[in-house]
């Protein structure tokens, strides 16, 4: 119990001392060193997506909506898989979307680590146990997916233009940013459906909700560092 009560209070002490180091590191690397791209993208995946993911994952009204109680193990497994790469392809097109808004000097460090991302999670998950092989298929999933939901963006893009108001006051990479997001929440459903998405369903609007959340943690993280 008091192990528990000292992590809370130092808890936030940590995240600052992180936070800073990778502040650091990033304003006085080298233009040849790959670290800071290595520590800012296991940052990225390890303090926010993958949290989130297996949070989401954890949460009763998720399961509830994903019909758990009807599906295998191996149903559940493969749904974790679909939420992580969904996670990680959001970071990913959401660095894609803004790295030109950040200042001129921040523009390659930011696609630099767009870039990198799947190969870190690559590394993350072997150095879970995954073995190589399966880590290299999560990788290649995630670049795999990313262009089908850039695809379903296009689409989502033109009916939100057509169909609201709201959306065609949008700047262009707002607008960018919020098709992506809907993109992902509806392609990453339809998989979890098995292709069986129906209209309307609940499922996409709960992903929305998730993946905006962790949109916006993944911004103002991106505008303090």
């Amino acid at each position: 119990m008091l192990q528990n009560i000292l992590m809370f209070i130092i808890s936030p002490f940590i995240r600052l001392i992180r936070y800073g180091a990778l502040k650091l590191i990033k304003k006085f690397h080298a233009p040849d060193d790959h670290r800071p791209i290595i520590a800012v993208s296991e940052h990225l995946l390890n303090g926010m997506v993958l949290p989130s993911a297996f949070h989401i994952f954890r949460e009763s009204k998720f399961r509830e909506l994903a019909h758990f109680g009807k599906l295998p193990i191996s149903e559940h497994d493969r749904i974790f898989n679909e939420l992580e790469v969904a996670g990680v392809w959001l970071a990913i097109a959401y660095l894609r979307a803004v790295k030109s808004l950040v200042r001129a000097e921040d523009y390659h460090f930011w696609q630099k680590v767009e870039l990198h991302l799947p190969k870190q999670l690559q590394v993350i998950l072997m150095g879970l146990g995954v073995d190589g092989a399966n880590a290299k298929l999560v990788k290649q999933l995630i670049l795999m997916r990313g262009q089908e939901y850039d695809e379903l963006a296009d689409k989502v893009g033109e009916a939100s233009d057509e169909g609201k108001e709201d959306f065609r006051k949008l700047s262009p990479k707002m607008k960018e940013i919020a098709t992506m997001v809907q993109a992902t929440a509806i392609g990453t459903a339809d998989h979890i459906r098995r292709g069986k998405l129906q209209k309307g369903d609940p499922l996409v609007s709960y992903l929305i909700d998730w993946l905006l959340a962790l949109q916006n943690k993944i911004a103002k993280f991106v505008k303090k560092l």
